[in-house]
């Protein structure tokens, strides 16, 4: 099932919403492999840290969400996304502010 940028910018912004976060603790891009780029390249822990990933109906929807997501609420772009070259998939992050031994 793929989503469309209305419906991902809501996905988003109802996870940014929901945990109590401020706008510039999230990073969003875009990948072919959404899994991969949140928990091999960006190291996001699944257990942990707060995260999603919804497939956008084409390359360019997604990026047409990750520019909005950037440019007008200031989330960080991740250094995974493959934003240059594309990606169908949007993801987006927060990072856990609890470290080991804590």
């Amino acid at each position: 099932m793929s989503y469309s940028v209305q419906q991902i910018k809501f996905e988003c912004l109802t996870y940014i919403k929901e945990f109590g976060a401020r706008m510039d603790e999230w990073s969003i891009g875009m990948a072919d492999d959404p899994e991969h780029a949140l928990f091999g390249l960006c190291g996001v822990d699944p257990e942990r840290d707060i995260w999603l990933w919804k497939p956008a109906l084409s390359v360019n929807a997604a990026r047409t969400v990750v520019d909005f997501m950037t440019g007008r609420y200031r989330l960080h772009p991740a250094r995974a996304s493959s934003a240059a070259v594309g990606g169908r998939c949007v993801f987006m992050y927060r990072r856990s502010t609890v470290t080991e031994g804590s």
